[in-house]
């Protein structure tokens, strides 16, 4: 005896570990991904969704939580470099400021020493008198 089912609801075709194709309703289907429902295939088998959807979005949340973790332990770390250099970058420009100055008014630029050499001081000052006062990373007026 063959008889006809007349059904208007969504079914959902999957495969069983079997191979047995299958038309299963959506409903069970979503119940299956969500709470691990058992389905039963025409041969009798029993299969599971190995994953639930709701342990798949707890991984993914895990996930998502150890990345932007890292990203921000990172980003933190990165923009502390960041920082540093250019900490350190604008001592070694003051320094180099300083001496700059020093030469360009006589002064010996070596340690401790404060000799003061008339001739350098007038030839700076007659043969390059923006030496002192130009950055020569970008060759405009230093800031002072």
């Amino acid at each position: 005896m063959t008889e006809t089912l007349n059904y208007t609801g969504q079914l959902v075709v999957t495969t069983c570990w079997c191979g047995m194709r299958q038309a299963i309703p959506s409903e069970l289907m979503r119940m299956a991904e969500h709470t691990g429902t058992a389905v039963y295939c025409p041969v009798g088998h029993t299969w599971v969704v190995k994953e639930t959807e709701a342990d798949r979005l707890k991984k993914q949340l895990a996930r998502q939580k150890e990345i932007t973790g890292f990203a921000y332990a990172s980003n933190t770390s990165l923009r502390d470099q960041l920082a540093s250099a250019e900490r350190s970058r604008a001592a070694l420009k003051g320094h180099l400021t300083r001496a700059r100055n020093r030469i360009a008014n006589g002064v010996c630029p070596v340690g401790n020493c404060r000799r003061h050499f008339d001739n350098v001081q007038a030839h700076i000052a007659s043969e390059h008198p923006e030496w002192h006062v130009t950055d020569p990373e970008t060759g405009k007026a230093a800031v002072l």
